[in-house]
């Protein structure tokens, strides 16, 4: 079970660099930012920073807690 946990904290910074990318072709391709374009580019941004926002310190837990488990 924690070996597919692994797999998805490795995949997020890629999902969500995609889900920015569909954004930013929406918002700025097919719709029109509007009058704010930095709340708009912000916002399409959003999903590529939280998800590598949350996959740092998850990535750093693994490989203390691999090194852990090799030194006993």
């Amino acid at each position: 079970m924690i070996e597919n946990y692994k797999k998805y904290v490795f995949i997020m910074p890629f999902v969500g660099l995609f889900v920015s990318l569909l954004l930013f072709v929406y918002f700025f391709g097919i719709a029109g930012p509007g009058e704010p374009i930095w709340g708009a580019a912000l916002y399409c941004a959003l999903p590529f920073l939280v998800n590598t926002i949350c996959f740092l310190p998850l990535c750093i837990y693994f490989k203390v807690s691999k090194k852990s488990e090799e030194h006993t």
